[in-house]
């Protein structure tokens, strides 16, 4: 099925060079639509944000950190289970759309019935309202693993590997601008009297909802072109055998996937900082909003940067910028207990700056590597793989309830210098080139 052993000795950078052969069809149009998907989609997570909105909602029904980390776990877990799955069935269908308008609505009628369930929440129901939080975010997570295969394929057919840095720069730089302006209002809301609690999360739940559902109608207008596709078919026991042999006979495959996981980690603390300056560091509910605003801020910074580097230099050196990034996350955040909870706000902009700029630098990287037609399974592997490190939040709650926050964050910051190291050993791979002359990065 996927005679890796052809691809393993092939020079890295011919991947990318078949990809920049012929220009695939609507470029322009479906660069168009993706830049409205991404800018919309984010601005609508920003107001209901994982790492800050929603665990504060959740802190007002459970005490337990181990509790709130299990739901940051579903946003992310839910959606390894179906990964593999989905590779197997759609990696020998040259069209891959109609399976991802399917999932992307289901996500977002989910998240309306989020906002109907925060805004006629049962008082002193409290096990009723996390039951029915669990069951919605986990189906909110498994449609959007599901997704995620057809989405990143597509892209990779869709448009030249010179062009990808800037489509999902500009898709996170203005998603991230328009995100900002969600910040303020959710500071505005949850400030806001006259919005009681649980009114005020609902009204930010269906605000995501309404902006989530516009990128999906400008997502489900992309024109995918056709690509080449494995012609094999195989049990789903068969397809997950050959496929955990794809990282140790392309090494280099292999060692993004370490990297990932190492730079990964990271999620073992997110949900907790913003708790963190909350209940040690005694910032006021309202001030979330800010962190919202900072993080989006630091993702702005990021996508200029880093959607240049990715076309221009390679996305090995976004790579290793995200690694060192995340790495200063958990120390700054450590030296806050001596300045106090403003000092947040340099961790929340390094949080906006390593999330966007892994996007951008890991997918980025995975599309120039992948053979065409195994690109289904290099992306379900390593969104599988990655699932290892999206249970990290329950382990990162149940140790600060045991020990400490410092705990939590010292161990985030030894396995992230780790993730560092490991991304320095990289191929570099042309993907770009470099301007008008012809210059090119190998």
């Amino acid at each position: 099925m996927y005679a890796c052993s052809e691809y393993k000795n092939r020079p890295m950078k011919e991947p990318a060079e078949s990809n920049e052969k012929a220009a695939p069809p609507h470029v322009r149009f479906n660069f168009g639509m993706g830049l409205i998907h991404g800018i919309l989609f984010q601005t609508g997570m920003a107001f209901s944000a994982p790492m800050s909105v929603l665990p504060v909602f959740l802190n007002h029904f459970t005490g337990s950190q181990g509790m709130i980390g299990l739901f940051s776990s579903l946003m992310g877990g839910g959606g390894v289970l179906p990964q593999l799955f989905v590779a197997n069935r759609l990696q020998s269908r040259p069209r891959k759309k109609p399976f991802l308008v399917v999932m992307i609505w289901v996500r977002a009628a989910i998240w309306l019935l989020l906002g109907l369930l925060a805004y006629f929440c049962p008082p002193g129901q409290s096990v009723v309202v996390l039951v029915a939080l669990l069951v919605l975010l986990f189906g909110f997570s498994f449609a959007g693993g599901a997704a995620s295969i057809p989405f990143t394929d597509i892209w990779g057919k869709a448009l030249p590997a010179t062009m990808r840095g800037r489509f999902f720069g500009h898709r996170q730089l203005w998603g991230s601008v328009m995100a900002i302006g969600a910040g303020y209002a959710v500071k505005r809301i949850l400030a806001n009297p006259d919005i009681p609690f649980p009114k005020n999360y609902a009204f930010l739940f269906l605000l995501s909802f309404a902006f989530i559902a516009i990128s999906y109608i400008a997502l489900s207008s992309v024109r995918e072109p056709k690509g080449r596709v494995s012609t094999e078919n195989h049990r789903i026991s068969v397809f997950v055998k050959k496929s955990l042999r794809l990282p140790w006979e392309d090494r280099n495959f292999g060692i993004l996937i370490g990297t990932q996981l190492a730079v990964g980690f990271g999620s073992f603390a997110l949900p907790f900082y913003v708790l963190y300056g909350k209940n040690e560091l005694h910032m006021a509910t309202k001030e979330v909003g800010i962190l919202v605003g900072v993080q989006m801020a630091g993702g702005i910074v990021s996508n200029l940067l880093c959607a240049y580097l990715s076309d221009h230099v390679g996305n090995r050196i976004v790579i290793i910028l995200t690694a060192a990034t995340t790495a200063l996350i958990p120390l700054v955040a450590l030296l806050s207990a001596g300045v106090g909870w403003t000092l947040l706000i340099v961790v929340f902009a390094l949080i906006g700056f390593s999330t966007n700029a892994g996007a951008i630098g890991f997918t980025n990287y995975l599309l120039e590597i992948a053979p065409e037609q195994l690109r289904p399974t290099y992306i379900a592997l390593r969104g599988t793989l990655m699932g290892l490190t999206l249970f990290l939040p329950i382990l990162g709650g149940l140790l600060i309830d045991a020990a400490s926050y410092r705990a939590t964050f010292i161990t985030t910051l030894v396995v992230s210098i780790i993730g560092l190291l490991q991304s320095t050993a990289l191929k570099p791979v042309r993907n770009a080139v470099a301007d008008s002359k012809g210059r090119s990065q190998a």
